[in-house]
């Protein structure tokens, strides 16, 4: 059995890292929030350039761009969303090992990844596949800045030939219990999937300038949109399994702190009574001692 010195020195450790999970999970919950309210802020963007997409559906067919040629695939682009940091549950582990699953089943291609976030940069740096960029770290408010350093590396390499596709692979938030690894094509865009969900206007609408000139102008900042709600929805994602983490680590340090507090008393009771008992047997001893003169 532990001697009390020990079980002390044990309670005031689990103590501090108690004190520590706590400021983690209330760091966690309110950068949780922002994240929340963000994404919030960021989904009917999204949808307006979808919508405007849409009123351009009956057009598309004549356009010619770029981003919408489609080509034999022999090339993929990988764009991973992972976190700088870890203390976030299984989070990484799992957009992480979706990412590998994805890989494995393009072996055959040409795979580039572009890695954002620290922990997919440490996973990946050690394997064979090709690494074009590397994000390591995105701030906390997500600017626009580094939104465009991704699109731009996609876009470029995808003008270029360097990738005959590119996918995106981040963290889908549903709530901070219910996220999801999820793959998205990002380029290039499907034509059908377009025309598919027409704005329904009948007819075809007159544009200034020509729908053409329009694409080119929305195609990259629907691209950026679609980037940017992945960053948000897995630094969502991200936040929410650290809170749900650090919450659990902080209960679980409240319960060893119990056991070890209730562990420090049975050995304190035990080294009482032996103290006591050898104070009895001392004493019993010099009564028997004195009764034998």
């Amino acid at each position: 059995m532990l001697g009390t010195k020990e079980i002390k020195r044990r309670i005031r450790s689990v103590i501090s890292i108690q004190q520590i999970t706590r400021a983690m999970q209330m760091i966690a919950v309110s950068r949780h929030k922002r994240a929340e309210d963000r994404l919030r802020s960021a989904r009917p963007y999204a949808q307006k350039i979808r919508e405007f997409m849409e009123t351009l559906a009956p057009s598309l067919s004549s356009i010619r761009h770029p981003l919408l040629v489609k080509r034999e695939v022999h090339k993929i682009g990988l764009v991973l969303i992972t976190a700088d940091k870890g203390l976030c549950g299984g989070y990484n582990a799992n957009v992480i090992n979706h990412s590998h699953k994805f890989l494995d089943q393009f072996s055959d291609k040409e795979l580039h990844l572009i890695l954002v976030g620290r922990k997919g940069y440490d996973f990946y740096r050690r394997k064979k596949h090709l690494i074009d960029h590397t994000i390591l770290q995105i701030s906390k408010d997500i600017t626009l800045q580094e939104v465009k350093e991704i699109s731009g590396v996609v876009i470029k390499g995808f003008e270029e030939g360097r990738y005959d596709e590119v996918d995106l692979i981040y963290t889908r938030y549903h709530s901070a219990m219910n996220t999801r690894p999820t793959t998205m094509k990002l380029l290039p865009l499907e034509k059908s999937e377009v025309l598919k969900t027409g704005s329904g206007i009948k007819g075809e609408p007159l544009f200034e300038p020509d729908p053409e000139e329009i694409m080119s102008l929305l195609l990259p900042k629907y691209l950026e949109a679609q980037i940017y709600n992945g960053l948000v929805e897995s630094v969502a994602s991200e936040q929410g399994a650290r809170m749900v983490s650090m919450k659990s680590a902080t209960e679980n340090a409240e319960e060893m702190i119990s056991f070890l507090s209730l562990s420090y008393n049975k050995a304190r009771q035990a080294s009482i009574t032996k103290e006591l008992l050898e104070v009895t047997t001392g004493a019993e001893a010099l009564r028997y001692a004195k009764g034998k003169r």
